[in-house]
């Protein structure tokens, strides 16, 4: 799709992003790396299981409370500790974890989940179903929880033996083991429940327990000797650095402070350059959005709705500000996952703003109206937010933006319902009915103004009951095409994931939810 007019004061900063990215190298594919680094198999004699791998991210965890969390993407810094009752395989299929086997009973209202036995928490206390039941039920009760309507279907845990348990359900939820790999499976030790230090002192059952935690700054992990799976050689521990800036991130790889650095399409190419380094680039279920509050400002009429989405000029988004490791979105979901509606390509929106003033006269606003749109605090979505605030302003929207900190900003957004808008990126969730249950449902937790359509409730009630895989993804494509026509949100772009990485990393790879298999992340043992 070409480039559009945009305004002037975007235009500069376009302009002069584009001759950095120009000046630094011509795009990348996926994994490319400079300097010989390799991302082939690596044989296990050839690890070093007491190594220490130094990772740049560039915002911490809401809280270690895995219950109590409010960012979906806080999963990056709870796997480690916590094992989840189903894990993921790289294609977001759920295999076995923490429960060794599954099976759908009752017609759908009851599942049936067999324990992995001989498993404990850091602290020593057993993992059994008393463990999951206590879990479960602290979930859907305990003060701040970020997970509870994730399980409001869930009515009861039996726990016919110490390897067993069944959750009985009011009604069938095809997205449970969905929920039961992220933050709703996520199983703490019941006998620390109570500390009042959990949201910095993790106790979970995971491969690593966190052994230092200093809020925005640094995390160590170390490597948990008892861990159930003898096969994952891992790293005696990981350093996780909290780097905001990530110019700071790619000086720290350059240098070798870290092995390992979450970076963007600007610097790819940069990093791509360096001796011995590996860029790996995905495409996840992540994508930088601009969230609506339904219930605020002049949100609840769909054509205001829809002028937003013409105004945004996605294509310019993606070139100038991600340096191409993005492509316009009008829907959550990427090409080539089960979930995308192939009828909503990426320019189902073009960028037309006569056509958005058009929407905003009709809806009684031809001067256009303002609100406020938080921005979550970090580089690219400040920019992300400059340039929204710009387009929207050649149509008569005046946004006025309030930078958020990163880590606070589901809080704010979500939980306090402070700003009219927000711009940040949306973490990807293991199930597609997960995503829309928590944004666009009456009772989802990222629909803090609880408005929807009763044809999208419908549609995802019905989702929700139907365990055939193939109806269920039709029903799924057409809650799609409620959420675009209605245009319930302005999806920008779907951002790709780029984490450099230096010739000491093995096994990297990078789940279709976003974050990183640290079963897998391992060192190479120096010549």
């Amino acid at each position: 799709m070409p480039i559009r007019r945009v305004p002037a004061v975007f235009t500069a900063l376009l302009t002069a992003l584009l001759a950095v990215a120009l000046a630094g190298c011509a795009p990348i594919s996926p994994s490319e790396g400079g300097g010989g680094a390799s991302t082939a198999p690596v044989a296990r004699e050839d690890l070093d299981p007491e190594a220490t791998i130094r990772y740049a991210d560039a915002v911490g965890p809401s809280r270690f409370d895995p219950h109590r969390s409010t960012n979906g993407q806080d999963i990056r810094y709870l796997a480690p500790v916590y094992d989840r009752l189903v894990h993921l395989s790289s294609a977001g299929d759920p295999i076995p974890g923490l429960a060794t086997a599954w099976e759908w009973q009752d017609d759908g209202l009851a599942l049936r989940m067999t324990l992995r036995q001989d498993v404990r928490f850091h602290d020593g206390a057993p993992f059994d179903s008393a463990a999951v039941k206590a879990n479960i039920e602290r979930e859907k009760t305990v003060e701040g929880s970020s997970v509870a309507a994730d399980l409001a279907s869930v009515t009861s845990v039996e726990t016919p033996d110490p390897n067993t348990v069944v959750l009985r359900l009011s009604k069938r939820n095809s997205m449970l083991l969905g929920l039961l790999s992220h933050r709703a499976g996520a199983m703490a030790s019941p006998t620390a429940f109570d500390n009042p230090d959990l949201d910095l002192a993790p106790v979970g059952t995971g491969m690593y327990k966190v052994t230092s935690y200093r809020p925005n700054d640094v995390i160590v992990y170390e490597r948990n000797p008892d861990y159930w799976n003898r096969d994952v050689v891992g790293a005696k521990s990981i350093e996780l650095r909290i780097l905001p800036d990530e110019v700071t991130r790619m000086n720290a790889l350059r240098t070798g402070e870290v092995d390992v650095a979450l970076l963007s399409g600007r610097l790819a190419g940069e990093a791509s350059g360096l001796p011995g380094m590996t860029v790996h680039r995905d495409t996840t279920l992540t994508y930088l959005v601009l969230y609506l509050n339904r219930a605020r400002s002049e949100f609840g009429d769909p054509r205001v709705r829809q002028a937003l989405n013409y105004a945004v000029n996605r294509q310019a988004i993606a070139q100038g500000i991600y340096f191409g490791a993005a492509q316009p979105t009008v829907q959550p979901f990427p090409p080539d996952y089960y979930a995308y509606n192939p009828a909503y390509p990426g320019d189902f929106y073009p960028h037309d703003p006569a056509k958005a003033r058009q929407l905003l006269a009709e809806a009684g606003l031809p001067d256009g109206f303002e609100f406020e749109m938080l921005v979550t605090a970090l580089s690219t979505y400040t920019q992300a937010g400059e340039a929204i605030q710009q387009m929207l302003a050649e149509v008569g929207i005046k946004a006025t933006i309030r930078n958020v900190e990163a880590a606070q900003t589901a809080d704010v957004y979500y939980r306090q319902q402070q700003g009219d808008a927000l711009v940040s990126q949306w973490g990807g969730r293991p199930d597609p009915s997960m995503t829309i249950d928590l944004q666009f449902t009456s009772t989802g937790f990222s629909n803090p103004g609880r408005v929807t359509t009763p044809r999208l409730e419908e549609l995802q009630r019905t989702a929700l009951d139907t365990l055939d895989p193939d109806k269920r993804r039709d029903t799924i494509h057409q809650e799609v095409g409620e959420l675009v026509d209605q245009a319930f949100q302005v999806p920008i772009v779907l951002d790709e994931s780029v984490i450099a990485t230096n010739q000491r990393i093995a096994g990297f790879e990078l789940l279709v939810t976003g974050q990183v298999d640290f079963q897998k992340l391992a060192v190479r043992k120096q010549q």
